[in-house]
């Protein structure tokens, strides 16, 4: 690991080098919170000719020795791409500003010396290389004059927006100063020598706000080559991603969905804040292309059922679909676990379409009843968790209603009685 203070203006200027945000890195997420924030220290600091250097942070980042036939260096970012791709934004403003007003001078230092590598092929010029939804955001607003043409949303465009709102013909050479002074920690790491995944677990836990699929996602991907992490992502991560959400509230339910795997496959239920380290122990580092294909091929499997579960309109089934809307109203998620390995079993005609919906329908009457007497709902945590191994392939339906009748206690079936009477007797 090689550590130096450096300067935003160098490290963006360096020649023949591109800045990768590898795959495995989460979207681009700021809001206009930061960028203001950043842009009003990069005009305080321009203002005062008192203030030589200004700290934003570190950029860490692997050298794989990777290079293009036209000999570009490619430095794979895993800290700072927040930081780096809004820098780019405000380079990109002040380009189109010097456009405007004719300066052909300034126009040509940014645009070669901050945003493109001026000898490289056409799909290699940028020099921050962002992932594809970004990158696309990127060359939007860098070739055309009406940024508003752009399908979709995307906080590329969004934040860029701002800053041409806010960067002008009186201010832009304050801003060209205090960017001159933005000075950093650049972290340089070999993949020989460092542990790329340790480092970025250490940034983490001082305070970078990732969540546990995030890190998931990053500990699956980020030693790999850069080539099988396109494979992997291209073909298991993303599509699990797409997924594993809420699409009503428009909620990325990937951690949860991690942590009802895990609860099928480890018989316990980890802690929202521990899945990734679960998701560790249970894979280790240490395993091939293959392996991992094979564990992502499972995940890949149940995530289908989970995004139907979560969105029932996705079933095509008007009957299934109906006992699926019950599930979600009743919110019986700590059942999840089991009905996506009863709807795996469906999917793959272990099972009928009647008998799916009777199994549906048991676990609705399961829950509304315990709801009814007020039965503590951290049983059903434990109940569902390994409730699957209670399953009986050749006699289905009667394996599950023989083990829910059999439980006892506050894990108790509620019967007609007690239930009736609790109707009767509470308010």
């Amino acid at each position: 690991m090689k550590a130096n203070p450096n300067l935003i203006t160098e490290f963006l200027a360096a020649t023949n080098t591109t800045f990768v945000i590898p795959v495995y890195q989460r979207n681009y997420d700021w809001s206009r919170i930061q960028c203001k924030q950043l842009l009003d220290d990069i005009l305080q600091i321009g203002e005062n000719e008192k203030i030589k250097s200004h700290f934003i942070g570190s950029i860490v980042y692997v050298h794989d020795s990777v290079y293009t036939v036209l000999g570009l260096k490619e430095l794979t970012v895993i800290d700072g791409q927040q930081r780096l791709t809004t820098l780019t934004l405000i380079y990109i403003a002040l380009y189109k500003l010097a456009q405007e007003l004719r300066n052909e001078t300034l126009e040509n230092k940014i645009f070669k010396q901050y945003l493109i590598n001026e000898f490289a092929k056409e799909e290699d010029k940028l020099k921050l290389k962002a992932t594809e939804n970004n990158k696309k955001a990127i060359v939007h607003i860098l070739s055309t004059n009406d940024i508003n043409e752009f399908k979709g949303y995307s906080r590329i465009v969004e934040n860029f927006k701002y800053f041409q709102t806010q960067i002008n013909a009186e201010n832009f050479e304050i801003i060209q100063k205090g960017l001159s002074k933005l000075m950093f920690v650049d972290i340089g790491l070999d993949r020989q020598n460092d542990n790329p995944q340790r480092i970025f677990e250490s940034l983490n836990s001082t305070g970078l706000a990732l969540s546990q699929a995030d890190l998931i996602r990053n500990y699956i991907l980020m030693d790999l080559t850069p080539k099988v992490q396109s494979k992997i992502y291209n073909n298991y991560w993303q599509f699990i991603e797409d997924l594993a959400k809420d699409e009503e509230n428009n909620q990325n339910k990937l951690s949860d969905f991690v942590r009802d795997f895990l609860t099928l496959e480890n018989r316990n239920i980890p802690n929202k804040d521990k899945v990734y380290l679960e998701f560790k122990k249970k894979y280790s580092e240490e395993k091939t292309e293959q392996e991992l294909e094979e564990i992502l091929i499972k995940i890949k499997s149940l995530v289908n059922f989970y995004n139907k579960l979560l969105n029932p309109k996705n079933e095509p089934d008007k009957e299934i679909r109906i006992q699926l809307e019950y599930i979600k109203k009743l919110e019986i998620n700590v059942a999840y676990p089991f009905l996506m390995k009863v709807y795996e079993d469906f999917a793959n005609k272990i099972i009928d379409k009647n008998i799916f919906i009777q199994v549906l329908e048991l676990i609705q009457s399961y829950t509304w009843r315990r709801f009814i007497l007020g039965l503590p709902t951290s049983s059903l945590n434990k109940i569902f968790m390994s409730f699957y191994k209670e399953v009986d392939t050749q006699n289905y339906l009667y394996s599950i209603q023989k083990s829910l009748l059999q439980k006892s206690g506050s894990q108790r079936f509620p019967r007609d009685e007690e239930t009736i009477k609790a109707f009767k007797e509470k308010d």
